[in-house]
């Protein structure tokens, strides 16, 4: 809800009325993430400084809103989207060291931080970049490169992860047994103790919530 502008204090009051605590994840704003602003009116000061995980006073400007909003809410969490030509670079991954130990740190965000890599990153080596940040890793279980023979998403080692379910760019709902391939990860994780979270951000996000919590509770 903050990803493209600031948030009037009554609109945070209205989401704390009816959220309970703990339940709402926050989408970290634009400037701190992505170059190009999203369509929209009210967005974030931005400029040729701002994105890419760069420290730029615009960028930085945002972070009190930012802290503000956590504490009303009681955030769960807070989401650092990459954009996907946000390439596996070495010039990139310090710039993703530095945002993370010296801007957005853990003192300074103050909940769980999640980073979502770009397209272009291999699962493993993001979820081993993300530990050495100190961050959770998001990833999506359901995404496979052509020809894939290994299920890159099991047995990773990390004490937290955040599935974030796209649903691959297709429309409609995902197919039951995609669901069940879900579950089966879930459940392989929940046996070691791992956190996990996962959020739906497919085309019918809510119908798909809904059919894998029925599937969870048929177990």
């Amino acid at each position: 809800m903050l990803f493209a502008g600031p948030q009037k204090p009554s609109s945070l009051a209205k989401w704390a009325e009816v959220a309970p605590p703990g339940s709402i994840g926050l989408a970290a704003p634009f400037p701190l993430t992505h170059r190009k602003a999203p369509a929209g009116q009210k967005l974030w000061a931005h400029d040729a400084t701002t994105g890419d995980f760069r420290s730029g006073d615009l960028a930085r400007a945002t972070l009190e809103p930012l802290r503000e909003a956590i504490k009303m809410l009681t955030a769960r969490c807070v989401v650092f989207r990459s954009p996907e030509s946000l390439s596996p670079s070495a010039a990139n991954r310090d710039e993703l060291k530095r945002f993370f130990s010296e801007l957005a740190t853990a003192e300074a965000i103050g909940t769980e931080r999640v980073w979502v890599p770009g397209g272009l990153w291999e699962v493993r080596s993001a979820v081993k970049l993300a530990n050495e940040l100190g961050v959770t890793c998001a990833i999506d279980p359901l995404v496979h490169e052509p020809g894939e023979v290994v299920d890159p998403y099991y047995d990773l080692e990390a004490s937290a992860l955040y599935l974030r379910i796209v649903g691959a760019g297709r429309a409609g709902l995902i197919r039951n047994e995609r669901l069940e391939d879900l579950a089966a990860l879930v459940e392989s994780y929940n046996a070691q103790d791992l956190s996990l979270t996962v959020a739906f951000a497919s085309p019918e996000r809510w119908q798909d919530a809904r059919n894998f919590l029925k599937l969870l509770d048929a177990q």
